[in-house]
């Protein structure tokens, strides 16, 4: 066995196809062939393991064809796609060059949906099943299926799109209609048929599949008592590119619609989006985006078109002063290399309405939002010369031009320019160097716009400096001239000594008519296990010292020690000590840290230790005054429960603002929420002891149902959901206010194959002071379709559902709570 693994170990390289590696994790056999000029490989085992970039592939033997590039899998096939997808069966022939596949006998797994036939093919990768049965009950426990259709030809694109032809609807195989195609989303578990009652009257919501050559996709249609037909149209492309299409008319005049494209090739890029909402705002925004080319490389030109914006249906209300692109092209070159000089350039042109800059003066006459032209210009170059041995001369010349459309008082067209030019020569001979530099930025003009405006700014100087460096000494002397103000700039001299034990910097700044400006002293010595560091610096202008700093430390065993003093020099005296302490050893770990501030007369003290899943952590805060204290203890780990209490309070003539804050978190799959309160502790002037206030949310199965038994039914389980919060309110006659969300008990009934009714009683509304007013959930599931029946007291309405798809009203633990898939909570 060891000799077959580093057979293959050898032969891996044989195995990668373009970059796309084919893994043998186990075999039992190898076998090399040559068929005349093709080269063959076969493996035997129980079974062979593959593994090729996200797909898994087993079978009892397999056949690799190096020269063709295709894979033979027989006996006991199983193999899963980077779509998730499993696909079983006896025979199956993958071709590693167009990813297509041939396949006998088949048995598919793709998101609950189970798909089985004589003959299955892949191509563009899409799966193409000949005399296909197909079911999504499959999963749930039931002896027959409730229901299931065999079709001449079943397709099962990427993603989750299910198309059938020639179909013959089943249930618990009995056939009960025959359809020319069917559609299916794999992933959908909304209502297609809903009929119900609000405060308008009766509605009546339809979403009917279709399938067609452009897509597939459902009509919808709507039916509200005495106000009249909605309808729309949900559209999904199968091409190549991302396309849906979206549109819903309701009465009396509301419209949504999104229609969204997406397509991306090496050569070409383009995206686009148009969606408006009036149940937000009556806005339509679009944005579009073509790219050339749709990956470039960084020898490519880039060229861009970009539109976006929005129209405004409501003209009574003020539209939203976001930046519109109307529209906007770009080209940019790549770097262009000529020997060692450098160029890159691009081209923005476009129409923009924007906020207008409240700086500039012209532009406050056109208003707080306003249109113009642009054009922006870049440039880029670069040059890097090396004349001769230790010489370096580089150059570099950057600009940014922006050019309007609007005209300042003057008449002139107005502009801003950001450019900024910069040189450098540098000679070097042993350990001496000589660099001249020279820099000019600038950035000047004005904009009407508020987005892209520039602060005005200038820099022209040349500088000289020259350097030593012989380890561990380095010396470095420079200054220069500001050319735009006509004075010399301050010279700067460094004297640095550094090793691995022990380091020290001297710097020094002086102008050349105003004298000394800056020292500073930095020195550092790291004796192992000990480090201490000084760090001082005179400000000369003003004749004052920074804080002299002062710190220590030292290495202890799974920790440290670090002390820090800060001592002012100006007559202040001691201004801070702070002292830190760190210890680990295995899952405990203890932290302290505290500090003096002897200006304020106050101490700061925290400290922390770890005991695995349990942490103690106090904080204190000590003044002339009072004493704030804090002392927090947590307990658990995910995904078990967290628990957490935490007393606060003062010291202050007594004890005042005691609380005790309690808290409790818990992800299991039984149990999900988030639980705090707050506990009112006596106090000087309140003795009480009370809850401020508490906050619930989440999900809880206190206990679960029981199967039936024979005659006997079962036991129904409890479980209950939602957002609580309560607080303390002494000015109202209740003494407390209560708010909840979607917050009640849901029994659940376990019935026979996988049926489960679901009972919910649910309020959302701020209590005491109104009646209850809750809303009931009547699910019946039966794992593969399930019914929902609502009726809402707040809204005054009922509404019954029709759902499908594997687990189509299965009760879900979360944070939030409990959720009825493909319903509303």
């Amino acid at each position: 066995m060891r000799a077959l693994l580093l057979l293959l170990f050898l032969l891996y390289p044989a195995l990668a196809q373009e970059g796309r590696v084919l893994k043998v994790l186990e075999a039992e056999r190898l076998e090399l062939r040559a068929e005349g000029e093709e080269e063959v490989y076969v493996l035997v085992g129980n079974p062979v393991r593959l593994e090729r970039e996200g797909e898994a592939i087993e079978a009892k033997r397999v056949v690799y064809n190096r020269t063709r590039r295709k894979l033979y899998l027989m006996e006991g096939v199983r193999y899963r796609d980077r779509e998730g997808r499993t696909i079983e069966a006896e025979e199956l022939q993958l071709d590693l060059g167009d990813e297509s596949f041939d396949a006998l006998e088949v048995r598919i797994e793709a998101r609950g949906l189970l798909l089985t036939g004589p003959l299955c093919q892949r191509a563009a990768g899409a799966i193409l099943l000949k005399e296909g049965y197909a079911t999504p009950c499959a999963g749930c426990g039931q002896a027959v299926p409730d229901y299931a259709f065999r079709a001449e030809e079943v397709v099962l694109y990427p993603g989750d799109r299910v198309v059938a032809r020639k179909v013959t609807l089943l249930w618990q195989e009995n056939p009960i209609l025959e359809l020319p195609v069917l559609l299916l989303f794999l992933s959908e578990r909304s209502p297609r048929l809903e009929v119900g009652q609000d405060e308008g009257g009766v509605y009546l919501k339809a979403a009917l599949p279709y399938a067609s050559e452009l897509g597939l996709g459902f009509t919808l249609l709507q039916y509200y008592q005495g106000r009249g037909y909605g309808f729309g149209l949900d559209h999904f492309g199968v091409g190549e590119a991302k396309e849906r299409y979206f549109f819903l008319h309701t009465p009396p005049d509301t419209f949504q619609y999104r229609g969204e494209y997406g397509l991306k090739r090496p050569e070409f890029a383009l995206s686009a989006l148009l969606e408006r909402d009036d149940t937000r705002e009556k806005l339509s925004r679009f944005r579009l985006e073509a790219l050339l080319p749709g990956t470039p490389t960084p020898q490519d030109w880039r060229y861009a078109l970009r539109l976006e914006g929005f129209l405004d249906h409501d003209p009574a209300t003020p539209p939203p002063r976001t930046l519109k692109r109307l529209p906007e092209v770009e080209a940019q070159s790549p770097p262009l290399q000529e020997g060692p000089f450098r160029l890159q350039a691009g081209l923005l042109l476009g129409y923009y309405e924007a906020e207008t800059n409240p700086l500039n003066r012209s532009a406050r006459a056109l208003g707080p939002y306003a249109g113009a032209g642009r054009a922006l210009l870049t440039h880029e170059e670069s040059l890097t010369l090396t004349p001769w041995p230790g010489g370096t001369l580089r150059g570099q010349n950057r600009f940014r031009g922006f050019y309007y459309s609007t005209q300042n008082p003057d008449g002139e067209y107005e502009r801003q320019v950001d450019w900024t030019a910069q040189a450098s020569f540098r000679q070097t001979l042993g350990g001496f160097s000589l660099e001249a530099g020279y820099l000019r930025s600038v950035q000047e003009g004005e904009s009407p716009f508020r987005f892209d405006a520039l602060p005005p700014r200038r820099t022209h100087q040349a500088t000289l400096a020259l350097g030593f460096q012989e380890r561990p000494l380095s010396l470095s002397l420079k200054g220069g001239r500001d050319l735009e103000k006509g004075a010399y700039l301050p010279l700067e001299a460094e004297a640095r000594l550094q090793e691995r034990a022990y380091g020290l910097l001297l710097y020094h700044k002086r102008g050349l008519t105003e004298g000394p400006l800056e020292t500073r002293l930095e020195g550092s010595l790291t004796p192992y296990p000990f480090s201490l560091r000084l760090g001082l610096r005179l400000d000369h202008a003003k004749a004052l010292f920074d804080p002299l700093l002062l710190q220590g430390g030292y290495a202890l065993p799974g920790g440290s020690l670090n002390l820090t003093h800060r001592h002012g020099l100006n007559g202040e005296g001691a201004l801070t000590t702070a002292l830190s302490l760190n210890l680990r050893e295995g899952r405990e770990a203890y932290a302290l840290q505290a500090q003096r501030d002897w200006a304020k007369d106050t101490l700061t003290l925290q400290g922390q230790a770890l005991w695995g899943p349990e942490s103690l952590a106090l904080q204190l805060a000590l003044d002339p005054l009072r004493l704030n204290y804090a002392l927090t203890f947590r307990s658990g780990a995910a995904p078990g429960p967290l628990w957490e209490a935490a007393l606060s309070g003062r010291a202050e003539g007594g004890f005042k603002g005691t609380n005790l804050r309690l808290s409790a978190t818990a992800f299991a799959p039984e149990v999900g929420f988030r639980l705090q309160a707050n506990l009112h502790l006596p106090e000087v002037g309140d003795e009480a002891v009370y809850l401020k206030d508490l906050t619930f949310s989440g999900g809880a199965e206190l206990w679960g149902p029981t199967p039936p038994e024979g005659e006997s039914p079962g036991l129904p389980g409890l479980a209950f959901s939602g957002g609580l919060s309560y607080a303390r309110a002494p000015s109202r006659p209740e003494g407390y206010t209560l708010s909840l969300r979607n917050f009640g008990p849901t029994f659940t009934f376990l019935g026979r194959e996988n049926t489960r009714l679901h009972l919910s009683a649910l309020l959302t509304q701020d209590l005491p002071g109104s009646p209850l007013k809750p809303r009931f959930i009547v699910t019946l599931d039966r794992c593969c379709w399930a019914f929902r029946f609502t009726a809402d007291a707040a809204k005054g309405s009922v509404s019954l559902a029709f759902l499908y798809g594997g687990q189509a009203a299965g009760v879900l633990l979360s944070e939030e709570g409990i959720r009825l898939g493909g319903g509303t909570p």
